[in-house]
């Protein structure tokens, strides 16, 4: 009899934790990701906020302008400041090549980049090649930092 009593107690146990695991599941206090459960605050601190809302501490047209005065006069170290950490060496690399530095110092002056549209802390910009009518626009990628300063993210 205490054998049936202990195994309908273990059995009342795993049911009330089952249950208040599905309650919490259902009202978003435990998430699973990526095969692991975790909860409001385990998420919190494992996957910080990827979005931060900063002012701006300049504008992408300044970034834009500086990188392309910093390439007409060689200067590459300025003109890589002006990229985003991360695409950095990809750009010291397209640089390091005198065809292709050559080719980026054709890009136009700030007045003739247009702004496709802007939201946050993202900006897209393009450019048509001024020698062709009918040319497919160039892009150009920004990015604002966690400190309010835009960079490019992509030309």
């Amino acid at each position: 009899m205490r054998i049936v009593g202990v195994v309908l107690l273990i059995i009342l146990i795993i049911v009330v934790l089952f249950v208040r695991a599905h309650i919490r599941i259902q009202n978003g206090d435990l998430v699973k990701w990526e095969g692991k459960w975790y909860t409001k605050e385990e998420i919190k601190d494992t996957f910080p906020p990827q979005y931060i809302e900063v002012p701006a501490k300049n504008t992408p047209e300044e970034v834009y302008a500086t990188f392309r005065q910093a390439l007409l006069d060689n200067d590459i170290e300025t003109a890589l400041g002006e990229i985003k950490d991360s695409e950095r060496e990809k750009y010291q690399k397209i640089f390091s090549d005198p065809e292709l530095l050559k080719k980026y110092q054709t890009i136009p002056e700030v007045g003739q980049i247009i702004k496709d549209h802007e939201y946050g802390n993202f900006a897209s910009y393009y450019y048509k090649d001024i020698n062709e009518e009918d040319s497919i626009p160039f892009d150009i990628q920004f990015m604002k930092n966690e400190y309010g300063y835009w960079q490019i993210e992509f030309i």
